[in-house]
């Protein structure tokens, strides 16, 4: 059970002007019941519609901004742009209105999980299978909108939700969407400064010249992949303006020296997706999902050789040092042995050998008598 004081402030967030107003805008129907989240836009809530019996996820405008004409603008197109994407890798709006107050919202679909984020922040990094999984089910999304000429243009682990139990990975948050005929220019920049997009994922071209495509979407879904990978950005700085710069001018460091379990075919699908030029990356998200999906699954498919020979050196290892330390015990051993009987000279080198050559060979018989094959059972 929570805390009184915290349940208490649960109430007054959903308790709040907005949730009422978004009440009386659906007359009734939709019943707030909790904050989900808020950003520097909109506030999100979690509630109940009472005509369907089901939950619902609630975005709507903050009253701060709601003077900004360009706001308003992005709002709308967030909406209709969602609703426009009939995919299961999308939420889905089920429908739009307005607040008492002017202020727009949309009801869409609520997902019972965590964002990636979330699972970052929780994890660190992710198991191969695990990324592989959640980029081509964020390419397969991303596939489908471009498809529709919708670039997405905000492509980052906050923007991708895993629901709990079916494992479902949807894209979500169209805010930045823009609907494009082969390359749209945008403003990189807004009249405050603030950048349009997140500077952890920009494109090279979206933060330098404002130009973005479908590829632009694969090099932010290729830095998630690194990120999920790695356990870090490709890209680290204090300020926006040192994230935009690198992914202009620099180079990430090579994924294996960051995980040294990533296999070769792995960094390279990665490295590709984070070409400079847009040319140089793959032709599409699709194809980027399906080349980190073949290079995961052949990776996966060789650990368990790898992990054989890893084996196999580690009995090496364990090997010598049982060697080196009988070898020191036996000779020490012959050494009082000829001392304390005056024994000749000529046997000491019989049995140097003895212990030198006879050792290694016991430990070879006995390391093949260990590993050697099993009949097959009939």
């Amino acid at each position: 059970m929570a805390p009184l004081g915290l349940a208490l402030e649960e109430t007054k967030l959903a308790r709040d002007q907005l949730a009422q107003d978004v009440e009386r805008a659906t007359g009734g129907d939709v019943v707030v019941e909790r904050v989900l989240g808020e950003g520097r836009m909109a506030r999100v809530y979690m509630a109940e519609q009472q005509s369907l019996e089901r939950k619902v996820a609630v975005k709507v405008l903050l009253p701060r901004r709601a003077r900004d004409r360009s706001t308003l603008i992005r709002f709308g197109r967030e909406a209709r742009a969602m609703a426009g994407c009939t995919h299961p890798g999308v939420v889905s709006v089920f429908s739009v209105g307005e607040t008492p107050r002017g202020l727009p919202f949309f009801v869409m679909e609520y997902v019972e999980g965590e964002t990636l984020e979330e699972r970052l922040r929780r994890k660190g990094k992710l198991p191969l299978r695990e990324v592989t999984r959640v980029v081509t089910a964020v390419a397969d999304a991303l596939t489908y909108a471009h498809g529709r000429g919708l670039v997405h243009r905000d492509v980052k682990p906050a923007n991708v939700l895993l629901e709990r139990g079916t494992g479902r990975v949807l894209l979500t948050d169209f805010g930045l969407a823009k609907a494009v005929r082969g390359v749209t220019r945008i403003t990189t920049l807004t009249g405050t400064g603030e950048i349009m997009g997140t500077p952890e994922y920009l494109s090279p071209e979206q933060a330098e010249r404002g130009e973005v495509d479908a590829r632009s979407d694969q090099y932010s879904l290729a830095v998630m992949a690194y990120e999920m990978l790695a356990g870090r950005l490709p890209f680290l700085g204090p300020t926006p303006q040192d994230f935009v710069r690198q992914h202009v001018e620099d180079t990430p460091p090579w994924l294996p020296r960051l995980e040294p379990n990533t296999s070769l075919a792995v960094s390279k699908a990665v490295d590709r997706g984070l070409m400079k030029e847009p040319g140089a990356r793959f032709g599409s998200a699709e194809a980027f999902g399906q080349a980190l999906k073949g290079a995961g699954e052949a990776a996966l498919a060789a650990e368990p050789q790898r992990r054989l020979w890893w084996g196999y050196e580690r009995q090496l290892v364990q090997a010598t040092a049982i060697y080196a330390g009988a070898a020191w015990g036996v000779l020490e051993a012959l050494t009082w042995v000829f001392e304390t009987f005056d024994l000749p000279m000529t046997f000491r080198q019989p049995a140097l050998l003895l212990v030198i050559g006879g050792l290694p060979l016991t430990l070879l018989l006995l390391c093949y008598a260990r590993n050697r094959p099993q009949p097959l059972e009939a």
